[in-house]
């Protein structure tokens, strides 16, 4: 078993075909992810590639994330759900964390993140405060429109009659996306991550990317940025203005993005994560979605401290109610440069 770090020179389709055939890949698992993050954020990728008899039998996208506030770390990978170790053996999976380890050490970093879906047998902090849902789609969006619960149609059904529209589109609907989307984090306490994070997968991944936005009157009230992989819709970042809940944006948004995807052809649509028993996965629940377990797991040299940007940790939570009184402009300002650090 050999362990490579991989470049941009020696990147095959030997390693895309190896991600496109193994089970629970997802598109933070490319390499063009790691690139794209690298370019944009000036981060360093350590993609490693473990094989056997010269064969791929493992990946482990890793990004060098360093920050003055809050330390250097390995993370599998930033600005996703998910990430982690995608092999096809345990020798495999060993031979990967291992070399994990060693980068860790070698560069002095305070920890490893990986965001898996099945946790490692190893001692290590396991996080399980977060899940992700899904939706199994059909090629007749009617389908899945009879499967839904009488409450949830209902609330579709009500958007509708409340004269809400949903548009959809590229690039050219970011800044408006961004808008509705920076109104909602900085209520939430959350620094926004930078405008140019959408840019670069739309430019990145373009026939994969896509935005949803929910009108009232010709202005966005709910915004959705959404990209596929391998059958799966992926909604990572989405927002509605809270003075418009009693319309329903949400409910038509996604409804919206589930029938566009039904006819592309998609099988499953992944909600996002959220804190689990949150008022956000409870309305996941009200679609019959299907949870996914997030595992993530942190390494820390010996002798190590892990601190935890949580809701359990009261200074977070001090945070989380002073960046909600800095006034919106400042948030669009000071988000993007603190933000990329806890991706």
């Amino acid at each position: 078993m050999s362990v490579e770090v991989t470049t941009l020179s020696q990147q095959s389709s030997e390693c895309h075909d190896f991600i496109q055939r193994t089970a629970g890949a997802r598109l933070c698992h490319t390499f063009a992810w790691t690139h794209m993050i690298e370019a944009a954020f000036a981060y360093e990728g350590h993609y490693l590639v473990a094989r056997e008899n010269s064969q791929i039998c493992g990946v482990l996208p890793l990004m060098h994330v360093h920050s003055r506030l809050f330390g250097d770390r390995l993370l599998s990978q930033p600005f996703s759900d998910y990430g982690g170790l995608l092999t096809t053996s345990k020798a495999a999976t060993e031979a990967l964390y291992d070399r994990a380890t060693e980068i860790a050490m070698d560069l002095r970093c305070d920890s490893i993140e990986l965001r898996n879906t099945v946790p490692l047998p190893h001692n290590l902090h396991l996080r399980r405060d977060k899940v992700s849902m899904y939706l199994p789609l059909a090629s007749d969006a009617q389908d899945v429109w009879k499967m839904l619960r009488h409450k949830t149609r209902n609330r579709v059904r009500k958007a509708e009659k409340s004269g809400l529209i949903v548009k959809a589109g590229g690039r050219e609907l970011i800044s408006e996306f961004y808008r509705v989307w920076t109104i909602r984090m900085r209520e939430l306490g959350t620094p926004c991550y930078p405008r140019k994070l959408f840019r670069v997968i739309m430019q990145t991944f373009p026939r994969q990317s896509r935005i949803f936005m929910a009108l009232q009157d010709g202005m966005p009230i709910a915004v959705l940025f959404a990209y596929t992989f391998k059958g799966w819709v992926q909604c990572s970042w989405g927002a509605a203005l809270r003075g418009y809940d009693n319309l329903g944006p949400n409910y038509i948004l996604n409804w919206a993005a589930i029938e566009h995807y039904c006819g592309q052809g998609m099988r499953w649509y992944d909600f996002g994560r959220s804190t689990k028993g949150s008022g956000q996965h409870i309305f996941k629940q009200r679609w019959g979605a299907f949870p996914i377990e997030l595992c993530w797991q942190y390494w820390t040299p010996p002798g190590g401290h892990l601190v935890l940007a949580t809701p359990s940790n009261a200074r977070y939570r001090a945070k989380v109610e002073m960046w909600k009184k800095i006034p919106l402009c400042a948030t669009r300002v000071l988000g993007p440069v603190i933000s990329p650090a806890l991706a």
